[in-house]
Formats: structure tokens, C-alpha cells, sequence
């Protein structure tokens, strides 16, 4: 049988020039019996633009605040301009965790075929038959986003250590976290540390030392790519660090979502948690704390905002066939998507007065 593909990239209409709105990929095939099909994939890795330029970067605020609530709007919108039969979109949707964050509620419009959870994740599967010209599906989440980070991990004393069998996915090497190769053992093999928290503080160091912020482009690069070209996004910076941190090991994983620490507005972002032995998994933000002071930069290391709205922790989800937040498969001809984050209600942080 004879195979023909093509692959066409489309940028959203209303994203912005970074990588992380939704990006489009279709291919199409053609076998020896005429017979057609077409898959979209919705691709979404964080990128992260917001006074990430260093000379832009001022130096935090003293005070961390220690949560907020946001409510907001997730909207995707499906142009079906030909005839097709069929379409299947699942997208991961963000769940309570401990420490992270509270999901208050969530409603959907259309209520979704099923909801079903894998991988620690949660997902929603939206099934149009015979779709109109226009369909469209909406999820409404409120959500309290508490903060969390190594000096707030310390404050509160130490977590139960995970059995070792369930920190084990997260020493491996993965697409885009390429810790065996022989660059990263070479570099991991150079960081050092009397502690935990000391080597993923050197490799936080040894990041931020060796990346320029610079967008690359819609696809992922991976960690050693990262580190061939010196620069790239949150996603690169996240790779990196979570390969590094692998290769000397160290549990580490990516987080996926979106930040809000921007005023009204939220952009699709990359960070890292990793598993320290004394407090379990800690979140570390390596795209937020490239700055070039050195007494700002250790601040960032352990301080973050209650800013982080967390979807995922899976880098190489199989659900989405590798791709982040959300997938879509049709059958029929062509169509197209468009995705939107609206806030609706976006609480003051809320001070420490403990």
C-alpha cells in the first residue's frame, strides 16, 4: 500500500507570537484504495513571555502572598467548513491537589461524552456526530491557588517519603528529557552537592548560567537541543532542568498550565517540581528565575507566587499522543480550532498575616 502524508502547522487566530496557545497539526493520507482520513492533534506546550526579557525583570516583591481564587473561562471553538462526519476532542482538566491548589468548580457546555482518569490525570472527551458549521465547548473553573514552594515546604515541616516504585517514571528518560545522553551525564556528573536541595540548587544555577530566554519557534526541542543552542522558552528551560536533575537522581517532573501572576490575563507555561527526600515534590520555576542578580535569583529559587493553575505533570502525555492540554481527531474534511481563556473574577492575593 502506497502512503502519501502532508502536514500543515496553523497558528490560532488571536494567539499570540509564542508557542503556547494551541498550535493545529493535520495530516492527511491517502491509501491504494482512495480511502481518506485526517487527525488533528491540539499541541500546547507553556511558553512563557511576560517581562522574561532580563534587563525588563524587576526584583520581587518582599512580601509572598499565600493564595488567591480566580474564575475563568476555557473556550474552544470548532469551524467545520466541510462535510465531516466526526469529531473527538479530549483535553486534560486541572484537579484539586494538596498544597497547589483547590478546584471549587467546574461546569461544561456541552456536558462531555465521558470523563475518565490516567496517568494522574484528569481528562474530559467532547464527541461530536454530524457536528454543525460551528461547534463550540466551554469549561467554567473556579479555583483557590495557594503557594507553595520551598521556603513554604520548609515552614511546614517535612512529607512522608513516597515509595521508592512510585518515584521511578520520574528517574527514567522520556522524548524531550533525554537524561542519558551523554552530555547531560557529562554535565550532571560535574554538579555537586552535600544535599538534595544543594545539587537541584546547582543545576537550577548551572540553567540559568547556560540559557538566553528566546522563543524558537511552535515545536519542542527537547533538553539536549536545549543545551546545543543555549536558549529557548519555559519549555526548554523546564526540560533542561528536569533532565539535569534526572541524570543526577533526583525525581523531577514538568508541570503544564497556565500562569496568572500577570493581571487579568493568564499565558500557557512550563515549570518543574521535584522530589526532595524531606519534603516530597516541590515546585521550581528555572524560566521565572532567570534574572542576572545573584541575590534575586536564589530568592526565586525557593519563593514563588500563588500564581500557577496546574494541569498537568505528564511531559509525554500517551492520552494526547504526546502532546499537552488537548487533542482532537475528525473524520471528514478539514476543520479548525481556535482556543480562549477569559477571567471572569480574579480575587487580590491574599497576604500572610500568620
Amino acid at each position: 500500500m502506497r502512503l502519501q502524508q502532508f502536514v500543515l502547522v496553523l497558528l490560532l487566530v488571536g494567539s499570540a507570537s509564542w508557542r503556547g496557545h494551541l498550535a493545529l497539526v493535520y495530516s492527511r493520507w491517502q491509501d491504494a484504495s482512495g480511502t481518506q482520513g485526517r487527525d488533528g492533534l491540539a499541541t500546547a506546550g507553556g511558553r512563557f513571555v511576560p517581562q522574561q526579557a532580563r534587563e525588563h525583570q524587576r526584583v520581587p516583591d518582599r512580601a509572598f502572598p499565600q493564595s488567591r481564587t480566580v474564575e475563568f473561562d476555557l473556550s474552544y471553538d470548532f469551524s467545520v467548513p466541510g462535510e465531516t462526519q466526526r469529531i473527538a476532542f479530549v483535553l486534560v482538566l486541572p484537579k484539586s491537589i494538596p498544597d497547589r491548589q483547590n478546584i471549587l468548580s467546574m461546569s461544561y457546555s456541552p456536558r462531555p461524552s465521558r470523563i475518565f482518569h490516567e496517568n494522574g490525570n484528569h481528562y474530559a472527551e467532547f464527541v461530536f456526530n454530524e457536528p454543525d458549521k460551528h461547534e463550540k465547548v466551554k469549561i467554567s473553573i473556579k479555583a483557590e491557588l495557594f503557594r507553595y514552594d520551598l521556603f513554604t515546604a520548609r515552614k511546614n515541616g517535612g512529607k512522608p517519603a513516597h515509595e521508592s516504585d512510585e518515584l521511578v517514571d520520574f528517574l527514567k528518560q522520556e522524548k524531550y528529557i533525554e537524561k542519558d545522553h551523554h552530555q547531560m551525564q557529562e554535565i550532571a556528573g560535574g554538579i555537586e552537592g552535600e544535599t538534595d536541595i544543594d545539587i537541584v540548587k546547582n543545576v537550577y544555577d548551572y540553567v540559568l548560567d547556560n540559557m538566553e530566554y528566546s522563543v524558537l519557534g511552535r515545536r519542542d526541542w527537547g533538553a539536549v537541543k536545549a543545551l546545543e543552542l543555549g536558549k529557548g522558552d519555559c519549555t526548554e528551560y523546564s526540560d533542561l532542568f528536569v533532565a539535569l536533575c534526572r541524570a543526577k537522581n533526583i525525581p523531577a517532573r514538568v508541570a503544564s498550565g497556565y500562569t496568572v501572576g500577570f493581571g487579568q490575563t493568564a499565558t500557557k507555561h512550563n515549570w518543574a517540581e521535584v522530589y526532595l527526600q524531606d519534603y516530597g515534590w516541590v515546585p521550581f520555576d528555572p524560566t521565572a528565575g532567570d534574572v542576572r542578580n545573584v541575590m534575586v535569583r536564589g530568592t526565586l529559587f525557593s519563593n514563588l507566587r500563588p500564581v500557577y493553575i496546574y494541569f498537568s505533570h505528564v511531559r509525554s502525555d500517551a492520552v494526547l499522543r504526546n502532546y499537552n492540554l488537548g487533542a482532537y481527531t475528525y473524520w471528514g474534511e478539514r476543520i479548525k480550532i481556535t482556543d480562549s481563556i477569559e477571567f471572569k473574577h480574579y480575587a487580590p492575593l491574599i497576604p500572610d498575616t500568620r
